[in-house]
């Protein structure tokens, strides 16, 4: 009996919540998300206490605190940990630039990239350039090369 009037009063407090946070805008919405991520932690960790059963999640804690070390020896193999180094971006800012070093273009090919006549305005230039450079930028999985080229076709037609 007791569990089921535990498990009502659970089922109400979830209730009030969600209908709380469906009702909240912005900046209310994600400090009600946390706090009840918070209490439902800590709500269950005083459940698991008085019952007796804490006992497998301090082990579980304990093994994760003991695997720190090796966890943060594998995250130099992931890419998109690399990515967010400074590093990272040092590196691919240096190949960006010798890259455009190494690889003159004439006009005619700028014009080609960009898909201009010869005799192209400054305005017609720049709009080009923006309209390929939203299509194809490696922040909307386009990619670095081809945009390095865009990049390099408006230098080059610029001067």
């Amino acid at each position: 009996m007791a569990r089921i009037v535990i498990l009502v009063a659970l089922l109400a407090i979830g209730l009030i919540l969600w209908h709380k946070i469906s009702n909240a805008k912005g900046e209310q919405r994600k400090k009600l998300v946390m706090w009840t991520v918070v209490g439902g932690v800590l709500a269950g960790l005083v459940i698991l206490a008085a019952t007796g059963r804490l006992n497998w999640v301090t082990a579980a804690i304990g093994g994760v605190v003991a695997m720190i070390p090796r966890l943060m020896g594998l995250l130099k193999y992931l890419p998109l940990i690399d990515r967010f180094t400074k590093q990272g971006k040092a590196k691919q800012q240096s190949q960006t630039q010798s890259a455009r070093r190494n690889n003159k273009i004439s006009t005619k090919e700028a014009l080609d990239i960009l898909g201009l006549e010869p005799g192209a305005t400054r305005e017609q230039i720049l709009q080009a350039h923006k309209r390929m450079m939203q299509k194809i930028h490696p922040d909307r999985g386009g990619s670095d090369h081809l945009a390095a080229q865009i990049n390099q076709a408006k230098e080059t037609l610029l001067g």
